[in-house]
């Protein structure tokens, strides 16, 4: 069953499929949803699909070009940033582990603060386990950039190379401690009686993520 969000009929029929296939790839995937289902959501002719992006696989391909546009700025400029205080300056452990903090937050709030980003989560989750040829634009305009960051701030905190293995199985295990929200939201819920990730319970799981990444410098002692 298609989800109840509908997007507003006051924006182009291309803007209404776009705002549409959000939920809907984040529901069925690429593969199970139909172009029924994306033009109905959408409150469009079925036409428009094929008008506006020669097909299915195009409307999928412009929704997550949009997703980036609109919606990764923020976690991009971050990325900047730590990216030219790494290079210009020697940056502490600590500091690193506070721009860890600081980055992951970032992409909680991004992945689990609105309905729309969690269905471009699910898509992305998606992605990493059947690729399709949008993960390419995945990886290129934004996980490669988190990532790569994230394994710099490690290498800090490990006193490693950025790209020592270990230091990029860490990055990747560090990366599932944001997801795991995402993917096993339902389990958490039940778990925890959560409603859905109201502020309180959107700053507990802050909290814990950043409990658990202390556990880096315990185990280092290290760099202050």
């Amino acid at each position: 069953m298609a989800v109840s969000l509908s997007p507003s009929p006051d924006i182009s029929p291309r803007a209404r499929l776009i705002e549409a296939a959000a939920e809907i790839f984040g529901t069925y995937n690429l593969e199970g949803a139909t172009t029924r289902q994306l033009a109905q959501q959408a409150g469009v002719n079925q036409a428009a699909i094929p008008y506006y992006f020669g097909g299915k696989e195009g409307l999928y391909l412009a929704t997550m070009e949009h997703f980036f546009t609109v919606h990764t700025p923020r976690i991009q400029v971050l990325v900047a940033e730590i990216e030219s205080r790494l290079s210009s300056e020697r940056v502490t452990q600590t500091e690193a582990l506070d721009l860890l903090k600081e980055l992951l937050e970032r992409l909680l709030e991004i992945l689990l603060r609105q309905q729309t980003n969690r269905s471009f989560g699910r898509i992305i989750i998606r992605e990493q386990m059947q690729p399709t040829k949008a993960f390419d634009l995945i990886y290129d305009r934004v996980i490669r950039h988190v990532h790569e960051t994230i394994s710099a701030l490690l290498a800090v905190i490990l006193d490693r190379e950025p790209t020592d293995r270990l230091v990029i199985l860490r990055a990747q295990m560090v990366v599932g401690q944001v997801l795991i929200f995402l993917s096993g939201r339902e389990t958490i819920r039940r778990r925890l009686n959560l409603t859905g990730y109201s502020e309180a319970e959107f700053a507990e799981i802050k909290a814990a993520l950043a409990e658990q990444l202390d556990l880096f410098r315990r185990k280092r002692g290290g760099r202050r």
